[in-house]
Formats: structure tokens, C-alpha cells, sequence
């Protein structure tokens, strides 16, 4: 298992291509290469401050529309669920080139934080596999 640096994206991250597994119960795992982007305690707080800024900023407004309560309270729920996710977000999947372990057709994801485990769905057989990192490569990943 090789991490390689690319060039700086400019999504303000570092950019990891690297291998996996997909996993599938009952199914021999099959190797996966993908494209993470690490990101930064600074994108991390920034993107979660502005996207409650702009919730706060929303509140007022909102709070015009009649029920005039429920739209101000649904704005802020929303700007704090959100700001949440932007500070979960240690590490982004920007791709993923394998196949499924079952079927042997192509996976393909989306664009996303990367979860522990990320779901990979297969669009061929309709089975839900998971990603499975090495823990070589997550240390390397994390370590700053």
C-alpha cells in the first residue's frame, strides 16, 4: 500500500491517492483505488462557522413568513446540523475506482465525507459492500 501527495487541491487539503478493499459478506474482497483529500482544522472551522453565520443571518429573515416562529428555529436547526457535518469532515472521497466483490462491475461514488465504514453501493447486483482502509495507511493519512 503506497499514499502518495499530489499537487495542493484547491479545496485547501491535502490529496491521497492510495488502496483498499471493497467488502462484501460472503464475497473475497477486491482492491479498490481511491482519491482522498485530508482536511484541515482550518477549512474544517471556517466552512462550519460561515454555514452557521449564514443560518443566524437567515433567522430574521425567515422569521417574516407566518408561522413566524417555525421557520426561525428550523433555520438555526439546520445551520447547527450542518456546521456538524462540516467539522466531522476529516477526510473528503473525491473518487473510487474498483469493482463490486460480488458482481465485478464498477463502483461509483459520490463526491463526500469519508465515513468509517463508507457504504459502497453496487448499482449491478443492488448489494451494499463497505470500504475498508488498512490501518498502515490510515496512520499515514492522519499523521500530520
Amino acid at each position: 500500500m503506497t499514499v502518495e501527495t499530489s499537487a495542493p487541491d484547491p479545496d485547501d487539503g491535502d490529496t491521497f491517492e492510495t488502496e483498499g478493499h471493497a467488502v462484501l459478506f460472503g464475497f473475497p474482497p477486491s482492491t479498490v483505488e481511491l482519491r482522498i483529500i485530508r482536511r484541515s482544522r482550518g477549512w474544517r472551522v471556517g466552512g462550519a462557522a460561515r454555514t452557521f453565520g449564514i443560518s443566524v443571518v437567515l433567522a430574521p429573515v425567515v422569521a417574516l413568513l407566518p408561522p413566524h416562529a417555525i421557520w426561525p428555529i428550523g433555520a438555526l436547526i439546520t445551520g447547527a446540523v450542518l456546521s456538524r457535518r462540516r467539522l466531522k469532515e476529516r477526510f473528503t472521497l473525491v473518487s473510487l475506482e474498483g469493482a463490486c466483490p460480488k458482481c465485478a462491475k464498477p463502483l461509483e461514488v459520490r463526491r463526500g465525507r469519508l465515513l468509517f465504514p463508507h457504504p459502497l453501493p453496487c448499482e449491478g447486483c443492488h448489494h451494499q459492500g463497505s470500504l475498508r482502509l488498512a490501518e498502515d495507511t490510515l496512520a499515514a493519512i492522519t499523521a500530520d
